[in-house]
């Protein structure tokens, strides 16, 4: 491993690669032969096979389905298929720590997953049956009662079990065998729970004077310069994103400059998502509806008189004229405005820059280990740990003085007290990989092999969003479970509360950034680094098909479907070579634009019959065909941003498995179907109707943006499961209008109320909340004169903040002594 970066001189045309620490794709390890290829395939499989075989033994005493593997030797045949799986999940093991480049071995593991993908279906066929019944308020007693023979259930389990076994043999052409799996759960589960105290690093360490200089540069600019660009260049993970957010937030430039704007570019250069990332920084407006021609003349005028300070973050496309465009729009701001670019290429700074880039280098010894003692130990631990701590200066040294390199393995080693544990991270091979400068640093396969196996699938899922995608942590738990990716020790533990912890356990090893804390302690949104993103794609491999307008050719094998193509054509019909991948279990659009045809919908909702994730935002469709009802899978529908939709099918709600039904901004919406009371399973939505009060499994729902709404729905008072209820912009809601409809919420333990005008007090029946309430906002709700006097009596409540509601302000007393008494942390703002 080199003592120091050894690589390009960053100057324009020159590509010298460098002696890093890096892999993308793929690990290189030393043999005898030479180097050898090391794929991740069996890693994931690993993990997946493994959360099936546990499926798949508790299988018959959950999910309600008790009476239909009792028939037809449906059990029996469950007990053999567990048994086969066991077997294939203990050669999987071998698998691991195997190193071959045998393409038929990869045949041999993707036929293997695709078995195992087969399974899932199965079972997944027999719970929704017994969901069926459920709903139809019939008891399968018998096998007539129900719409799926028995008999059929056993014949589909003794032929993918036979076809198991079948491909198991040929685990002989590779030398593997079986190793035993005793101790794996157990120190999977011990493994998985570990927890983190969330790291805050506030200071970013070694790049003060870079900071400086790029600020003394443009300052100096500014008054020379009609606009300023400055390109920021150097590897990924050295810390240009940092370095830039440090320049944004200094007081010298925030006092230069107008209007301080940030967008990100990434892979893909999108004209039209980065004028409308550039005009939201700039306004806080959104603008999906806009097309490009309408974004350039607002762009146009928001920047007109004004000296901007612009940051267009992590930029990849050196083509000179796509660049010319951006820039004639952007040179209509005042003279002295500017521009920063962050980027990994020289190319790119070399086109855009008006001098030459700042290049960010390498950490010093002495500021990595500031940043790695931090992340891996205690304030002042380190002084109890000084063999670790030896370790440790050797595990900095050989990241280079990589600062995301540093921050990922301290991350790593924090929850690890054991030498040996941090031997095999300073001793691993990884190390000597000699890789291209726009690969992934080794260290973040080390981690990413370090994560429970239950977290790894989970990271490489969200893949399937584009880079700089903002990750809703609500959102991703939902995904999560869509998938059946989250595994909880005990009854008593709800999905949710896993898939929680597995975004904080993500977040102290450094796999996320960005995170935003709220007034109720969750994390509403965090990023991936695009370095990790690039790894948990590659994770993903043959899963994954990004269907573009150059590729559309896919696998039978594929899992997961994202279509890319941009620009929907009025009457773009759908791709027949895509309905090869008919078992994908994700179909979604990604920045699209245009209208989604009806024949282009019918033809996805009758093909792919496996969907659990319906992704379908910003489509413009106004209608979603009848035959969606048949999506017996479908845990996760996303019809966000279509504004012209004005009805739903009333086949939906034969989506027994329907967990989220995200409907925000649809503006024109009127009501949702009938007998919603069906969808026993659906715990968030972002919608309101009269019959609401039917869905008792709802956990989470959103009022969002009902201008003319004016009371909530009575039926709300039978939502007995709702824990968090959002109420924002609602101008003509008083809840005091329909007091009863938060009679029966006791369970809530957030409540958020932001841009009620009308709203003079909130009513007593809140209290049946007095139990479970733990955080309540009021925000902007200027009539607001009273507190309820129940208040007083909430005993779980451990935060409270009123922002802009005058007449609930500290001078008044008698509201704040209502609750400063008994929570702990009260804000009210004067």
């Amino acid at each position: 491993m080199p003592k120091s970066l050894v690589g390009t001189d960053l100057e324009p045309g020159k590509s010298t690669p460098y002696v890093l620490p890096v892999s993308l794709g793929s690990c290189l390890v030393p043999s005898p032969d030479g180097w050898v290829l090391k794929t991740m395939a069996e890693i994931l499989l690993s993990s997946f096979a493994m959360s099936i075989l546990r499926k798949v033994s508790s299988f018959a005493t959950g999910h309600g389905i008790a009476k239909i593997t009792s028939a037809w030797n449906v059990q029996k045949e469950l007990s053999k298929l567990e048994t086969s799986l066991r077997f294939i999940c203990g050669v999987l093991l071998d698998a691991e720590s195997k190193h071959t480049t045998s393409t038929s071995l990869k045949e041999w593991l993707e036929k293997l997953k695709d078995a195992v993908y087969d399974i899932d279906d199965i079972l997944d066929d027999i719970s929704t049956e017994a969901l069926i019944c459920r709903a139809d308020k019939r008891v399968v007693t018998q096998a007539k009662s129900l719409l799926i023979s028995p008999f059929v259930f056993s014949r589909r389990i003794r032929e993918i079990r036979e076809k198991l076994d079948e491909i198991a043999v040929n685990r002989r052409d590779f030398g593997l065998r079986e190793l035993t799996l005793d101790g794996q759960n157990s120190s999977m589960e011990n493994n998985k729970r570990q927890t983190y105290s969330f790291l805050y690093q506030p200071d970013i360490v070694g790049r003060d004077l870079d900071r400086d200089e790029i600020v003394h540069n443009i300052l100096r600019a500014a008054d020379s310069y009609a606009l300023f660009v400055l390109p920021i260049l150097g590897l990924g993970g050295i810390g240009k994103t940092a370095l830039a957010k440090m320049v944004f937030h200094d007081v010298r430039v925030n006092k230069k400059f107008s209007k301080m704007i940030w967008a990100c570019i990434s892979d893909e250069f999108d004209m039209k998502k980065i004028l409308q990332d550039i005009i939201e920084s700039a306004t806080g407006e959104i603008c999906k509806h806009l097309n490009l021609e309408h974004l350039q003349i607002k762009l146009v005028r928001i920047l007109q008189n004004h000296n901007y300070f612009l940051v267009l973050d992590d930029m990849w496309t050196d083509n000179v004229n796509k660049w010319k465009d951006l820039k004639h729009l952007l040179s209509s701001g005042a003279k002295g405005s500017v521009i920063i670019v962050t980027t990994r290429k020289s190319t790119v700074a070399s086109v855009v820059g008006s001098s030459k880039p700042h290049k960010v280098g390498a950490l010093q010894f002495q500021e990595c280990m500031q940043i790695f003692t931090r992340c891996a130990f205690g304030e002042g631990e380190e002084e109890k740990f000084p063999k670790l701590l030896k370790i440790g200066k050797s595990i900095v040294d050989k990241c280079a003085g990589v600062p995301l390199a540093v921050k990922t393995l301290g991350s790593l080693l924090r929850t690890k007290r054991r030498e040996k544990e941090w031997l095999r991270v300073r001793d691993d091979g990884l190390w000597e990989i000699k890789q291209d400068e726009d690969d992934i640093l080794p260290v973040l396969k080390l981690s990413y092999n370090a994560l429970p196996t239950d977290l790894k699938p989970c990271l490489s899922y969200l893949s399937i969003f584009p880079k700089d995608y903002l990750y809703y942590t609500r959102c991703i738990v939902m995904l999560w479970m869509a998938q059946g990716l989250l595994h909880s020790n005990s009854r008593s533990e709800a999905s949710e509360d896993v898939g929680y912890s597995y975004i904080n356990e993500l977040m102290g090893s450094s796999f996320f950034q960005d995170a935003l804390m709220t007034f109720d302690e969750s994390m509403p949104h965090c990023k991936m680094h695009d370095i990790v993103h690039d790894l948990a794609r590659y994770v993903l491999g043959r899963d994954l098909a990004i269907v573009s307008c150059e590729t559309s050719e896919v696998s039978e094998t594929i899992r997961h479907l994202v279509w890319d193509r941009k620009e929907f054509l009025q009457e773009q019909e759908f791709p027949k070579e895509l309905t090869k991948a008919r078992k994908a279990r994700t179909f979604a659009t990604s920045y699209n634009h245009g209208v989604m045809s009806k024949s282009f919908l019918e033809v996805l909702l009758s093909k792919f019959s496996f969907l659990r994730v319906l992704i379908l935002s910003e489509v413009s469709i106004d209608e979603l065909p009848d035959s969606v009802g048949n999506l017996k899978h479908l845990r996760y529908l996303d019809l966000t941003w279509n504004r012209s939709i004005r009805f739903l099918p009333n086949t939906l709600h034969r989506l027994l498995n329907l967990q989220t039904l995200d409907l925000f901004h649809c503006d024109q919406l009127l009501e949702l179907p009938r007998d919603m009371d069906k969808l026993m399973n659906l715990s968030e939505l972002t919608s309101l109707t009269e019959g609401i009060g039917f869905l008792t499994a709802l956990q989470t729902l959103w009022i969002n943006d009902c201008p003319k709404l004016p009371s909530l729905p009575a039926s709300m008072k039978h939502l007995s499961s709702l824990q968090e209820l959002y109420i924002d912009n609602c101008l003509e809601l008083d809840l005091m209008e329909t007091a009863e409809a938060m009679e029966g919420l006791r369970s809530l333990r957030t409540l958020q109320i932001v841009g009620l005008p009308k709203l003079g007090h909130l009513p007593e029946s809140l209290c049946s909340a007095s139990d479970t309430l733990q955080y309540l906002l009021i925000k902007h709700c200027v009539r607001l004169s009273k507190l309820p006097n129940c208040l007083q009596d909430f005993t779980s409540l451990q935060r409270v903040i009123i922002m802009d509601c005058p007449g609930c302000m500290r001078s008044n007393g008698d509201d704040y002594n209502l609750i400063r008494r008994h929570v702990p942390e009260v804000y009210i703002e004067e």
